[in-house]
């Protein structure tokens, strides 16, 4: 299998066919917004591209993104039986826990 974007991986993932580009622009925003909350943990330079080890979550964090929609901040849901929380409005803490900040020395 030859090497896929993270926007080919995320489609996967939501089911949708490659070919179908009504939502790539949605999803390239989420993946760009996953980047930058893994960039931020990490105080990696904004300038320089994300270390590909993290782009895994990059997918994970912005399929999170995508469940989401329409139910951005809520924080308690109850129907039917099925209850539904959210940690914070925005991308969970669990899932960036893994994220080791770099400490840089200041001469």
């Amino acid at each position: 299998m030859p090497d896929l974007t993270q926007l080919q991986k995320l489609k996967i993932w939501i089911d949708k066919p490659d070919t179908d580009t009504a939502d790539d622009q949605k999803l390239q925003l989420m993946l760009d917004r996953a980047e930058n909350a893994i960039k931020h943990r990490r105080n990696w330079p904004d300038e320089e591209p994300m270390e590909s080890r993290w782009n895994e979550l990059q997918v994970q964090v912005a399929l999170f993104l995508w469940n989401k929609q329409g139910a951005e901040g809520e924080k308690e849901h109850v129907e039917n039986g099925v209850s539904r929380y959210y940690e914070n409005a925005d991308i969970p803490s669990s899932l960036l826990n893994d994220i080791t900040p770099i400490v840089r020395v200041v001469t």
